[in-house]
C-alpha cells in the first residue's frame, strides 16, 4: 500500500488534486468537489492533533482488525461512517470558493508530509505509527480523488 510520506506518492496526490476542477462530478456519494476538498483537507488535521474529532458509530469488530482493513484494503463506494467533524454534507457544509479548497488541500497535505511528530492513536484502530497515517491518509485521499475523476 502506497504511503502519503514517500516524495513521489505525495507528489502522485499534488498532481491528481490539480486534475480536479469546479465541475468535477462526484461518481458516488452526495459530496460536491468543494465539499470533498474540505473533508479531504479536515481529516489531515487529525494526525497532527489539529483536530480531535467525535468518533460516530464504531465499527463491530476489535479495533486491530478495523486497523488491518484500513490500511490494507480500498475503502467501499458506498457511504462510510466518518468522523462527526468530517461529515461535511451533515453538517451542512458548502464551501464556494473551489481554488482556496483546493488550495488548502494541497498546504495540508505538504503540512501533513513535514509533521515531524503526530499523535500516537487512531480513536476507531488503536495505535497508529506514522507509516500507519501515511498508508491511511493515502488511502483516504486516493478514495476521494477518485470519486471525483481524478
Amino acid at each position: 500500500m502506497k504511503n502519503l510520506f514517500d516524495e513521489h506518492t505525495k507528489q502522485e496526490i499534488l498532481n491528481r488534486i490539480d486534475k480536479l476542477n469546479p465541475n468535477s462530478k462526484a461518481q458516488w456519494g452526495k459530496m460536491n468537489v468543494n465539499q470533498g476538498l474540505r473533508h479531504m483537507s479536515l481529516a489531515l488535521d487529525i494526525p497532527t492533533g489539529k483536530l480531535n474529532p467525535t468518533p460516530g458509530k464504531l465499527p463491530p469488530m476489535p479495533k486491530w482488525l478495523f486497523k488491518f482493513f484500513l490500511l490494507n484494503t480500498k475503502p467501499p463506494k458506498e457511504k462510510a461512517n466518518t468522523f462527526k467533524e468530517l461529515d461535511i454534507v451533515k453538517n451542512n457544509i458548502n464551501p464556494t470558493d473551489f481554488e482556496a479548497e483546493r488550495n488548502q488541500f494541497k498546504n495540508a497535505v505538504e503540512t501533513f508530509c513535514k509533521a515531524g511528530i503526530l499523535i500516537p492513536e487512531n480513536k476507531i484502530a488503536g495505535k497508529f505509527s506514522k507509516k500507519d497515517w501515511g498508508k491511511l491518509n493515502y488511502n483516504h485521499a486516493d478514495h476521494h480523488l477518485r470519486q471525483f475523476g481524478a
